[in-house]
């Protein structure tokens, strides 16, 4: 309630007859996440010198970004703790990702993938809705950069769910969708861009 004003909704998030319920029934075997730890990561670590040399910028962390990373920026730690910490994060700089493209995903040999398991169904397909056109270049790019990062990936699904975009903060768009399933048969993502829908 606003003071002075008083507000009033009159429509329904979702009708009654189209809520999804649960099913009760046994989860699948095969649908089971199997987590396992190959090799003892504790072997793999690098030496680390009791004596860190001054950062020198990598092709993976350049000058700004470890600017970016705030490290001592509260001046709790010593030179020589800060010195030994920049050197860590330049020993470890492959687990670091900058950008989407960077982050990676999780290795088959400690996770196995991840199943949705379904109960026999008619597949839905339900229509997009519509992006603006003066935001579709840059729904475009975040979708782009999702594919690299092997966030998003092609299917032949016959599954269609709707999505949208959020608008953060900063200004940057965010895609938002319960399971990313491209349906793009040419493989070409500019198929996106004509129909001005990923088809998800």
């Amino acid at each position: 309630m606003i003071e002075g004003q008083h507000l009033k909704a009159f429509t329904a998030y979702k009708r009654v007859d189209k809520k999804v319920h649960p099913v009760s029934t046994a989860f699948p075997q095969e649908c089971q996440v199997t987590r396992q730890i190959p090799a003892d990561p504790i072997l793999t670590l690098p030496f680390l010198t009791t004596n860190p040399p001054d950062f020198i910028p990598s092709e993976k962390i350049s000058e700004d970004q470890m600017k970016k990373l705030n490290i001592n920026s509260d001046g709790s730690l010593s030179n020589e703790e800060e010195k030994l910490f920049k050197h860590v994060m330049k020993l470890n700089e492959t687990a670091i990702a900058f950008e989407d493209k960077e982050r990676g995903t999780l290795k088959e040999s400690y996770f196995s993938p991840y199943i949705i398991p379904t109960i026999p169904h008619i597949p839905w397909e339900y229509k997009n809705i519509p992006i603006p056109s003066g935001l579709v270049e840059k729904v475009i790019e975040v979708l782009k950069l999702k594919i690299e990062a092997g966030v998003y990936e092609p299917s032949q699904s016959s599954y269609r769910s709707q999505w949208f975009y959020v608008l953060k903060k900063n200004r940057k768009l965010r895609i938002d969708a319960n399971t990313i399933l491209f349906l793009i048969s040419s493989g070409d993502l500019m198929h996106v861009r004509f129909t001005q829908k990923a088809e998800i």
